[in-house]
């Protein structure tokens, strides 16, 4: 189930944070091109008006006066007093300063260019097509169009009326430049751009794939973690990647980590004297003891409990008794934080456990605990309390907590029986160092 879950997060997060993405970058790709396209051909458009309405002055000037066709057989065309049938010279000289072709048409017919057929003739005697002359020589309109079809070659042209003096329209200015140089142009200028955006487009689906799946396992570690702590296993920790994190994911790790030792501490440990609770002492003791079986150390098992103890709470009262608890729980918990760990195992009743401690130097150790509580001087309403402790201590002999407890509570009573205020040894050492004799 962990797992189908897991699939329906990655395919799920990735997908609506990477298809928007490739329909961002497709929508930039495709109005990209036609928007850096578009604009060069309005700037085709431009140059074309720009060199037409320089020819139109230049003609003017170099051939002051109006259009008019001459002769009886062999029609010439005119321009003022100048005969401009073959006369090239001017729209060649505009044609090799900027590259466009340039035609002029008398009515119809073509009588001047630069366009030349395939084997170098001058396309000149043909008529233009009955659109174009609807659109600029009826109208007196100049027209634009970008697939204008010439000799089976397609131009951009820019088309503009020729005017005599008195208002009458009599022929068309072409200006042109082929299609296929243009176009070439903007693959030239395009292809390099779209590809710029494919490489970003490619880096910003690697880092966001990067991203969301490192999403995905932080969010898999979170689970995971909180999984293990509702199983009850409180000694599960969350990593160290997650607790890091400066973003939100870090603090809803920190708040987790934050409930789970409170829930551990809720769980683990006695309300009242703030130290393990038998529950955990059972976990902890097992461990301890895997722990020694691995490393081949010695490790011991205590019981302890409070002489008296009932005759404190019916002489001073329950509250007096919890005073009591307190500080012989603290006076445990200092004297044995180097050496292994204490817990309250019931009522007036404390386990403590000694690791890498073999039964001499656990003797040594619990009796000067001993006598620290003998010594203690607890304050309560004005009166001080004495209190002593009797303690059962067994080294471990491989034959399991229970036993070991067992036998620790044995000689616990042992003490109590022989006066209290003292250790009790495991006598079966003594026994077996006579034996040995």
């Amino acid at each position: 189930m962990q797992s189908s879950r897991r699939g329906k997060i990655s395919h799920t997060l990735q997908p609506i944070s990477i298809i928007p993405l490739l329909i961002l970058g497709c929508l930039i790709v495709v109005l990209g091109s036609h928007t850096f396209t578009q604009a060069m051909y309005d700037e085709v458009e431009l140059e074309l008006q720009y060199v037409a309405s320089n020819t139109i002055t230049l003609l003017d000037t170099v051939y002051p006066g109006d259009y008019e066709l001459r002769g009886d057989q062999a029609l010439r065309l005119y321009k003022g007093e100048t005969d401009i049938t073959y006369d090239y010279s001017l729209i060649d000289r505009i044609h090799d300063n900027t590259g466009l072709d340039v035609t002029l048409f008398y009515q119809d017919t073509r009588i001047l260019t630069t366009i030349r057929s395939s084997d170098n003739q001058r396309f000149i005697g043909t008529r233009a097509a009955e659109t174009i002359l609807n659109d600029v020589l009826y109208t007196g309109n100049a027209q634009f169009y970008n697939n204008a079809l010439v000799n089976t070659q397609t131009y951009f042209s820019y088309y503009v009326p020729l005017t005599n003096s008195d208002g009458s329209n009599v022929g068309m200015l072409f200006i042109e430049k082929p299609r296929a140089e243009v176009d070439q142009t903007v693959q030239s200028c395009l292809y390099p751009l779209l590809l710029a955006i494919c490489i970003t487009i490619v880096i910003m689906l690697f880092g966001i794939s990067r991203y969301t799946k490192n999403l995905v396992n932080v969010l898999v570690k979170i689970r995971n973690y909180v999984s293990a702590v509702s199983a009850g296993n409180l000694d599960a920790a969350l990593p160290e990647s997650v607790l890091k994190r400066n973003d939100e994911l870090g603090e809803i790790g920190l708040s987790i980590q934050s409930m789970h030792r409170s829930l551990r501490t809720m769980v683990d440990q006695d309300g009242l004297t703030g130290l393990y609770n038998r529950r955990c002492a059972n976990r902890k003791l097992e461990l301890a003891l895997q722990k020694s079986a691995q490393s081949n150390t010695p490790l011991c098992v205590a019981l302890a409990d409070i002489d008296f103890f009932k005759k404190i709470n019916d002489t001073y009262g329950h509250a007096c008794g919890d005073v009591v608890l307190k500080q012989v729980a603290l006076t445990l918990k200092s004297h044995l934080r180097k050496y292994g760990f204490v817990a309250r195992w019931g009522g007036e009743e404390f386990l403590m456990v000694l690791e890498q401690s073999d039964l001499p130097e656990s003797e040594q150790v619990l009796e000067n605990l001993r006598n620290a509580i003998a010594n203690l001087a607890i304050p309560f309403e004005g009166q001080t309390i004495h209190v002593t402790i009797t303690i059962g201590v067994t080294e471990n002999d491989g034959s399991g907590p229970d036993n070991l407890l067992c036998i620790a509570d044995s000689l616990l009573y042992e003490g109590k029986t022989a006066g209290r205020n003292r250790v009790v040894v495991n006598k079966v050492t003594d026994i077996a160092e006579n034996l040995t004799e």
